[in-house]
């Protein structure tokens, strides 16, 4: 693992050895090792935060190929998109739980697993071992399936 920097937009980010070239995951521009000198104590995963823009000074806003657009947004674009990815991630772990489909308790009947369920309300319980007695099917179980009409 080394520590790189793109010339284009700035960005100090560490890669690991066994891909060449390396290319920004901001502006998808090659990206460069950074050199010994701006390293924390010869560590080549280390930059101090003044190390870096030093780097960023020296080696990056003096390049051709600086993209001042890109270095001054790139902070703001790289926390929206880690946003939408967060969203995306949260929006997949509801599908998997079954949220996302207003089931907002993540059970999933294990009879037919169906994802509408809803809970048994103590009430619910109350009534039908008022009239069944013992002989209720709803003592003991806290969920209905909507789909298959099971309660578990």
């Amino acid at each position: 693992m080394r520590m790189h920097y793109c010339k284009k937009c700035g960005r100090v980010v560490l890669n690991s050895e066994d891909v060449d070239p390396h290319y920004c995951d901001y502006c998808q521009s090659v990206t460069y090792p950074v050199p010994e000198k701006y390293m924390y104590e010869g560590h080549s995963t280390i930059i101090l935060n003044d190390q870096k823009q030093l780097l960023r000074e020296e080696l990056v806003m003096t390049s051709p190929e600086f993209d001042e657009y890109l270095y001054s947004h790139r902070d703001s674009d790289l926390a929206a998109r880690r946003a939408q990815l967060e969203a995306q991630l949260a929006y997949g772990k509801a599908v998997l739980e079954g949220r996302d489909r207003g089931n907002r308790f993540g059970i999933e009947c294990p009879y037919c697993h169906a994802t509408n369920i809803r809970k048994i309300s103590f009430m619910g319980r109350a009534v039908s071992a008022g009239l069944f007695g013992l002989g209720s099917n709803k003592i003991g179980k806290q969920w209905h399936c909507d789909r298959c009409g099971s309660d578990f």
